[in-house]
């Protein structure tokens, strides 16, 4: 039989520019001036994607990416910064490898 060859939705990292698959980024939206961590990719509105790292963090804020790319004024970071600064790197979560959106198969 022939090989089947599936699609990785792949996104930019608006701090580093570095293209990545999905799974690999969490989602930012905007909410009222402000720029919140959208972990299930569920939320509605405008979306930015970001490495789950603090120096992509860091990149995006020092070059207005998030304002930018989101299409509004976001002058309230703390919620941002406190998601990224308390360890939610994703690295080794069930939340890195599955779809935004999606539970695994078997799970309840």
């Amino acid at each position: 039989m022939d090989d089947v060859v599936t699609h990785t939705p792949q996104r930019t990292c608006i701090g580093c520019r570095k293209r990545e698959p999905r799974s690999a980024l969490v989602r930012l939206v905007a909410r009222e001036h402000s720029a919140v961590v959208d972990p299930d990719g569920t939320l509605p509105g405008r979306g930015a994607w970001l490495h789950r790292r603090r120096d992509c963090l860091d990149l995006a804020l020092r070059s207005r990416a998030c304002s930018r790319h989101l299409r509004t004024a976001i002058t309230d970071t703390s919620e941002l910064e406190s998601w990224f600064d308390h360890g939610s790197t994703g690295a080794n979560s069930e939340e890195a490898t599955k779809k935004a959106g999606r539970k695994p198969m078997g799970a309840r």
